[in-house]
């Protein structure tokens, strides 16, 4: 308060011994004084805000998710576990991640060596989330345009991390498999299109639905 009182005396001074000859001049120096104080006002709040750093010892702990657990739950319902059949169908999975069985393995194996997809340690040396477990919740993203904390419960990672997978995930598929998969077909791959969307009924349609009509 005492710098605040130092700035606005002078024009409470200069408003006192106002004679009603320069209405503007005092005004100009009330409104300059206005925006001395909030100006330096807003600098001690940025000064004050506490910055991101991240994991790091002493902090306050963070939420217990059982990442053992989330990825326990991934491995059976996605790709089995211990010589077991996935819990979900090629149909079922395809319905929930909109991809096949073997796209989805081939994009986890292709992402999870990439730093930020590799399984670390915090602070305290506790394991964090597996790669798969990352792969699987931006999927699920992708898939039903949900937002990145509703898959938490059931990945067991937080929205921040869930919602940096989702953009890296995005940015490595366009990166990787772009030249690949967003070229034009070839004459082989035109044949076996148009083949198969014959058996569909969709006689002369290459990839629309839209051609069908």
């Amino acid at each position: 308060m005492e710098a605040v009182d130092d700035h606005v005396s002078p024009a409470a001074a200069l408003l006192a011994m106002y004679d009603g000859t320069d209405v503007a001049a005092v005004v100009q120096a009330h409104i300059n004084v206005l925006t001395s104080v909030r100006c330096r006002a807003r600098a001690d709040r940025i000064a004050r805000r506490r910055r991101y750093c991240g994991s790091s010892v002493g902090r306050r702990g963070k939420k217990r998710r059982s990442f053992a657990s989330g990825l326990q739950l991934i491995l059976l319902d996605y790709l089995g576990d211990g010589g077991e059949a996935p819990i979900y169908d090629e149909r079922e999975l395809e319905r929930c991640i909109r991809v096949p069985r073997d796209v989805f393995r081939r994009v986890y194996l292709a992402v999870k060596e990439e730093p930020i997809f590799q399984q670390c340690l915090n602070a305290t040396g506790r394991l964090q989330g597996h790669p798969l477990q990352k792969v699987a919740a931006a999927f699920r993203v992708m898939a039903y345009g949900e937002a990145a904390d509703r898959a938490d419960d059931y990945a067991r990672l937080s929205a921040t991390v869930i919602t940096q997978s989702t953009k890296l995930l995005f940015e490595f598929i366009v990166e990787r498999f772009g030249s690949t998969y967003l070229r034009r077909p070839n004459h082989e791959e035109l044949k076996i299109i148009m083949e198969r969307n014959k058996d569909l009924e969709m006689l002369g349609c290459i990839s629309s639905r839209d051609c069908f009509h």
